[in-house]
């Protein structure tokens, strides 16, 4: 079976649940923008050009600092996107293995006595197209569940807030912060389980600004929703 839709349907998510995304790290205030939305997009999008690439060609490629790559490559392996794998190398069996792409031929290496042969860790990325259909209607699901409960309920839960660090998310944004080991939303600066809030006011603070810009990520979500049934009917 082809990749391509697998591919699509990869992009369509980045968008749809990822697009907000941001890293936290020492390098970020090196970075000439205050944050670094879109980025978790961008490195979606280079994966489903490429099948095994090293990382630092990839953080070459993207120009983008190693460790940032790295970090957002991580909460994509936890998130069952993304699949990394960690060797042993050469510098002239990682150019091997870079030329090769996939790991159908193993790279030898010098015998373990040659103490002339020094190895260095390199580490490869790709998505883990095993789980990328399952982990995306998983979250497919959620997120109609959410705009069905929207719709019917307005003023039922319209913000989710971390107990441990106090941060705020509304009904929509807190789609993307589903776990996949508790089904429950997490804080994505400390990690704490969300708490769902009522309204207390008949009007949200910021009145209709505050529901126009509701609706229109809620239109926004939709549109997504049925691109990717396009891609994978559900």
């Amino acid at each position: 079976m082809s990749i391509e839709p697998f591919n699509r349907l990869v992009k369509l998510a980045a968008r749809a649940f990822y697009d907000d995304y941001t890293t936290k790290g020492d390098n970020q205030q090196k970075i000439g923008r205050s944050d670094n939305r879109g980025m978790a997009v961008v490195i979606l999008d280079a994966l489903t050009r490429r099948q095994w690439v090293r990382e630092e060609d990839l953080a070459k490629d993207l120009k983008i600092h190693t460790k940032q790559l790295r970090r957002t490559l991580r909460f994509f392996e936890e998130e069952k996107l993304v699949t990394r794998d960690h060797r042993k190398e050469t510098a002239k069996g990682a150019k091997l293995y870079t030329a090769a792409v996939a790991a159908t031929t193993e790279v030898h290496h010098g015998k373990e006595g040659d103490d002339k042969v020094k190895l260095h860790t390199h580490s490869y990325c790709c998505l883990d197209y095993a789980q990328i259909y399952d982990v995306v209607r998983y979250r497919l699901q959620r997120m109609r569940k959410k705009l069905r409960d929207e719709s019917e309920g307005k003023n039922t839960i319209q913000e989710y807030v971390c107990p441990n660090c106090g941060r705020r998310y509304n009904a929509l944004d807190a789609l993307r912060l589903v776990s996949m080991e508790d089904e429950f939303f997490h804080c994505e600066n400390c990690n704490g389980e969300l708490v769902a809030e009522s309204d207390k006011l008949s009007v949200p603070e910021g009145g209709d600004a505050d529901d126009n810009a509701r609706r229109r990520r809620r239109e926004k979500i939709k549109d997504m929703l049925q691109k990717m049934d396009v891609c994978f009917p559900l």
